[in-house]
């Protein structure tokens, strides 16, 4: 019976989100990062919103200023970046209101944030009047390399519904779980090619057991430890089907409408 009416609830949901949708244009931006370099990051991320012109959303990779360089020499050389990174907080948020102020697009992408000694990897979901919302990453990969954020975050734009993720998330399909909340989920990501399989296989499980659109940013090219990630960036329809993909490993930019 509850089960019936957890059903009945998100379909009357989807029925009332249908009527009041507007089409979105979202600009996928899969990149190559310049890793541990804020400035040059900020300064490719402004060249690459130009190309997003007419774009209602678009979408950076996890970590779209610094990358997460997974492999560090020791801890304290991974805490000492880590801070420098977080140390740029209040700049990229600057540099998000502008481009969103001048594109008119909701833009979205994570930076590390650092409160009370604890780090955070923390998405950003900034609109174009300066208003932002963000989401700290619930599960995180490495145990005390970031603090584990308790909330979820649901954005309502152009009348549609959208859950925001972050790249391990994606592993926890309880955390996901829809139940009528949301028609799409973004999921954004530095998500390694040793794994490749798992994240396609995994994004088509969160669309189809949850009935929504799954738009998937992914880093593209090669880390400081030898890294590779092959993007492999997509929107997939609630059928867990392809709708529009990046070109795998390239610095590539899809815009599609949602």
């Amino acid at each position: 019976m509850k089960y019936l009416l957890t059903v009945l609830i998100l379909l009357a949901n989807m029925a009332v989100q249908a009527q009041t949708k507007e089409t979105c244009r979202v600009a996928l931006v899969q990149a190559h990062l310049a890793w541990g370099d804020v400035d040059a990051n900020l300064e490719a991320f402004q060249k690459r919103v130009e190309k997003c012109q007419g774009c209602d959303m678009i979408v950076f990779p996890e970590l779209f200023v610094s990358g997460c360089e997974m492999k560090k020499k020791d801890k304290e050389i991974a805490v000492q970046t880590k801070d420098e990174i977080a140390g740029y907080y209040p700049v990229v948020i600057e540099k998000m209101k502008e481009w969103a102020a001048g594109s008119g697009a909701l833009i979205i992408g994570s930076t590390i944030y650092k409160e009370e000694g604890k780090f955070y990897n923390r998405l950003l979901a900034v609109f174009p009047d300066g208003h932002y919302k963000y989401y700290d990453k619930h599960n995180c990969f490495k145990k005390g390399s970031f603090s584990p954020g308790e909330k979820q975050l649901v954005l309502n734009w152009k009348g549609h519904c959208l859950a925001t993720y972050i790249c391990y998330d994606l592993r926890f399909p309880d955390w996901s779980r829809n139940e009528g909340r949301y028609d799409t989920a973004i999921y954004i990501a530095n998500w390694p090619e040793s794994r490749r399989d798992d994240w396609n296989r995994l994004l088509r499980e969160r669309a189809i057991e949850n009935q929504a659109n799954v738009i998937a940013v992914n880093c593209a090219g090669t880390d400081l430890g030898g890294i590779i990630y092959a993007g492999d960036s997509y929107l997939l329809s609630p059928e867990g089907k392809i709708v529009g993909e990046c070109e795998a490993y390239k610095d590539d930019i899809l815009i599609v409408d949602l």
